[in-house]
């Protein structure tokens, strides 16, 4: 299974030029999930405590405002959440749910954190991934507030 994990992540768009031994650092840094449609991951308001990378399946990161359930966005393979959370150490700013069955890699925020200061490759590669998700709901909110 751990091979398999490791084939995944290193296929994944994100990862781009990873061996299966760099995979496999960031597996042993963390723990694989499967989680059933319904499940709560991370809560809004919620301790930041872990940052997850969607191996499989689809989640669905949204906010409750007055009686409304709002889609942010879906997370698939190959997205990382609760990173921004961990980095600034603020309560979380969405909640998450499994959409179909989904397997995660689960990292604890104390190893995560040890990793990014740990390899300026990876570093990079997830701020540049954070900051471009930051970016791009910038853009759909300027757009959403001038249509």
């Amino acid at each position: 299974m751990h091979e398999r994990h490791a084939a995944l992540i290193a296929s994944l768009p994100l990862f781009k030029g990873y061996t299966l031994d760099g995979a496999d650092m960031l597996l042993n840094a963390g723990t694989v999930r499967d989680h059933a449609p319904g499940e709560i991951i991370f809560k809004e308001g919620g301790n930041p405590d872990a940052v997850v990378l969607v191996l499989e399946g689809t989640l669905e990161v949204f906010v409750d405002r007055h009686g409304k359930h709002l889609t942010l966005t879906q997370a698939g393979p190959g997205t990382i959440l609760g990173e921004l959370a961990v980095l600034c150490g603020i309560p979380r700013s969405a909640s998450v749910k499994v959409v179909e069955q989904a397997t995660f890699l689960e990292w604890r925020a104390d190893a995560f954190r040890r990793m990014l200061f740990g390899d300026p490759l990876l570093s990079e590669t997830i701020f540049r991934q954070s900051l471009k998700t930051l970016i791009d709901k910038e853009k759909s909110l300027i757009e959403s507030l001038t249509a």
